[in-house]
């Protein structure tokens, strides 16, 4: 009996072993399929949203030339027909809305620098972009913004070191609410966070019901201890139809970065934040976007749970890694 038993447990741990290894690969495969399946390829959209990120992406590229130090006088004409020709199939469908005036904007600031530069204006291809432009005068988005250094250095005047080293998870939650519009300005901020070409693919879902929050946060499985102490929960999900071929790794990166963005905004505000992580099987990822009515284009990249602070609240210390194992000089 005592032999049965052993070699039942040791292929009980082989089949663990074997369905580890397997889950690893399906749980990849699940990811490239949302990403095929809803990411643009080739300037062919398949949603408005991808068409958005592909127009946001190009004009971009109008504004970084803008920016360079010493641009080159009249650069990226094969770039800007493109984007001229597809802003205007855009804007049959869509008219003049948010997008096409930022893009109008960008090519009227491009206008004026060859101007400047004593570019003579003329020919078809500054006359296409005259003509699409048309009398547009909007300066508030799109194109480049002029920083002066002394305002710079008023503006971030702050002890920024003892600010980020003052932040830890915190478990241990008051039990007042966080309020909803604390929340909005937190998001507010943080959506300043970089992004590829500006696409700002990220969305924030806010759960306020505790039964929800409970059943989200069982399905993570990583707040067992302090979950009924969460007040509200965030999760933090990228939107695959911005992004293009050679850009399914920008998804987290983009989402990591808004995420992190986000705690600091909490903080200043006041508020306690918690990251917990969605290392969990392709089917959580499908049962937490089932619960929390999220797309399935939408790939989740981590929760936040939330709450006000206490007067005095214990947090886990995390010694940080010494300077010398994290920089190398090249």
């Amino acid at each position: 009996m005592k032999n049965l038993f052993q070699r039942v447990k040791s292929k009980l741990h082989a089949l663990i072993f074997w369905q580890s290894s397997i889950g690893d690969f399906a749980n990849k495969m699940y990811d490239l399929k949302l990403f095929y399946k809803y990411s643009f390829k080739n300037n062919n959209f398949k949603s408005k949203e991808s068409e958005i990120a592909f127009l946001t992406k190009q004009y971009h590229i109008v504004e970084k030339g803008l920016a360079l130090p010493n641009p080159r006088l009249g650069f990226g004409k094969e770039k800007i027909n493109l984007l001229v020709d597809r802003t205007k199939q855009y804007y049959k469908k869509n008219g003049d809305d948010a997008l096409v005036i930022s893009i109008k904007n960008c090519l009227l600031e491009y206008i004026e620098f060859n101007k400047k530069n004593n570019v003579k204006i003329e020919g078809d291809y500054f006359k296409s972009i005259t003509d699409f432009i048309g009398l547009n005068k909007n300066h508030n988005e799109g194109g480049t913004l002029e920083i002066n250094k002394t305002d710079l250095q008023n503006r971030t005047n702050i002890d920024f070191e003892n600010f980020v080293k003052s932040r830890f998870s915190v478990r241990d939650f008051a039990e007042k609410d966080v309020e909803i519009e604390v929340i909005k300005k937190a998001v507010n901020i943080a959506k300043y966070a970089p992004s590829v070409c500006n696409r700002q693919s990220w969305k924030a879902h806010v759960y306020t019901q505790k039964e929800n929050i409970l059943s989200l946060l069982k399905i993570q499985g990583g707040s067992n201890g302090f979950s009924d102490n969460i007040n509200k929960l965030i999760i933090i999900t990228t939107d695959t139809k911005a992004f293009t071929k050679l850009e399914s790794n920008q998804i987290y990166i983009d989402g990591g970065l808004f995420s992190m963005n986000l705690v600091l905004s909490l903080h200043s505000q006041g508020i306690g934040a918690c990251c917990l992580n969605t290392c969990f099987p392709f089917t959580s990822e499908k049962k937490v976007k089932q619960i929390g009515t999220i797309p399935e284009n939408e790939k989740v990249i981590m929760m936040i749970g939330i709450g006000n602070l206490k007067e005095t609240y214990k947090v886990a210390i995390s010694r940080k890694k010494d300077l010398t194992q994290i920089m190398t000089i090249h």
